[in-house]
Parts: structure tokens; sequence; C-alpha cells
């Protein structure tokens, strides 16, 4: 882990409005989020052989920190560096998003992603680089599209996927503290993005990531949002969250004036967590 965030957020458009509506006994907080890529930006990575464009917006949840009493009660807690507050059973997320290509001639590839954040890390996947490429590794939500000029296409991220998302950020933290051998295949970021992958979901046991599942999985505090394509792009994404309190105790109403959130925008989670660089091959 380290303490500074080394990606590069690229020209963005991004607009941020917070809507409060309430369902049966339960608040829920539906926030609109929209971030676009232009056409006309440069490159984040051009090695002469690949181009990665990417622009990224940071999205925090509406959990509000603990009380000073609360946050001395917390105990130890493997991996984290204590207890969580704040769990992942305590809240239902669902994420809606709308993508739009903007380009009325030119169809585009893009990755919608989404790196999360708990209480405690930020998740930040980096690259893996090598004399014949660059390689970005898997992001916590990584999903593909084809989009033809003008179209847009509309998704939902759903509760179950955003649990699996916080489970696998709590296993990347068990994978970062109890690390590999890294000389060996599974050294470097394999694990991470085994851990990431699509395929690998926590209610089917894999041999090589299960162990790393810890018994208590912190919940998600935000995550960081973005767009990337190998080519110029004219595209946008909106989403819309609504956050439903299951504990009744951890999320700020839209009526809440006392709380404070754990974390902003401008105030994300300070510790990065990314995975290892790959070993290189041997001479």
């Amino acid at each position: 882990m380290h303490k500074t965030l080394g990606a590069t957020t690229l020209a963005m458009t991004v607009f941020c409005t917070f809507i409060g509506a309430c369902a049966s006994d339960n608040e829920q907080q539906s926030s609109p989020f929209v971030l676009g890529m232009t056409d006309t930006m440069a490159p984040a990575v051009n090695d002469g052989e690949t181009q990665i464009y990417i622009v990224q917006t940071p999205v925090p949840l509406p959990v509000r920190r603990p009380t000073d009493d609360e946050r001395k009660a917390l105990g130890d807690q493997d991996p984290y560096p204590r207890q969580p507050f704040f769990l992942a059973s305590d809240a239902r997320i669902t994420v809606k998003f709308t993508l739009s290509n903007l380009s009325p001639d030119k169809s585009a590839v893009v990755e919608l992603l989404m790196d999360p954040w708990n209480e405690f890390v930020r998740y930040v996947p980096g690259q893996q680089v090598s004399d014949e490429m660059t390689i970005p590794n898997l992001s916590g939500i990584d999903r593909y599209f084809v989009l033809q000029p003008l179209q847009r296409i509309e998704g939902i991220i759903t509760p179950d996927d955003m649990n699996e998302l916080a489970i696998d950020l709590a296993t990347a933290e068990d994978i970062d503290k109890n690390p590999a051998d890294p000389k060996g295949g599974f050294g470097g970021p394999v694990l991470f993005n085994r851990a990431f992958n699509v395929q690998n979901r926590s209610n089917q046991p894999d041999p090589l990531i299960s162990r790393y599942v810890p018994p208590v999985i912190a919940g998600l505090t935000g995550f960081d949002l973005g767009l990337r394509t190998n080519a110029p792009a004219k595209i946008a994404v909106e989403i819309s969250l609504d956050v439903t309190d299951l504990n009744g105790k951890r999320i700020i109403t839209p009526d809440n004036t006392t709380d404070k959130p754990m974390f902003t925008a401008k105030n994300p989670p300070g510790t990065v967590l990314s995975p290892p660089a790959a070993m290189p091959p041997a001479p």
C-alpha cells in the first residue's frame, strides 16, 4: 500500500447533483453523475504500440463517519487495520447507467470501469508494463461495450454485483497483507486480477482465491468511475445510485444535517491499494 494516487485524471466533464428519495422505512439516496470523454484528448498511455485513453471521477457514497465512541469500540480484525465500522451487509447498493456514443459517424469500443473504496483503502489497479506492451490490470467492475454512432446503452450494476465488489476489495486487502511468492506463478498482480475477474464469484469456491476472502467484509464507501478506450472517442456515461440503509445507522439521509460523510469527492480514502508489479522474465 502507498499514500499517493499515481493514476492521471484527464480532461473530463463531471456534473454531480444529490437527490433524496424514500422507500418504505428505508431511506435511499439517488445521485446522478455524468462523466464524459472527448475525441481530442491525448492518450494517458502511448508506448508506441498501445494507446490508452481514460477519464475518471470519484463517486463517494453517503456513509457517515463513526463517532469517537463508536470508533473506540472497534477491535482488531484482519486483514484491516481495525474492525470495519461499515459492513457490506449494512446497505444495498444499485448503480444504473446510461452509456452514450456522442459521435454521429464513428463507433466506439469502451470499457466502463468502477474501482472500489472502503473505509480503509482506495483501489487503483495500475498497469503491467513490459518492453512489448502496456496492459491495464482489471478494475473492480470492468465491462466492455461496442457503441454504434449516437447509440445509447442502459444497464444496471446489481446489488449482488456491488456486494461482490466489496468482497473482492476485501480479498485484495488480504492478498496484499499475505502476498504470494513474487517469483512464483501467482506473484505480482496475478491474484489481484483473479479476485476482480468477472468470472470469480465468492459463492463459487476458488482454489486460489477462497482462502483470502475475509470472514468480515468492509462495505463500499465509494468508487472511482471511469471510461477507457484504445482510440479517440466522444462518449459519456451517466449513473444514478440507489443506496438503501439495511442497518438503520450507517447511511446519511437527505434530512440529516448533523452526521458527516466518511469520504467526499475531494477527500477520498488516503491509502491506495494497487497490485505489485509483475516480475520480469528470467534472462
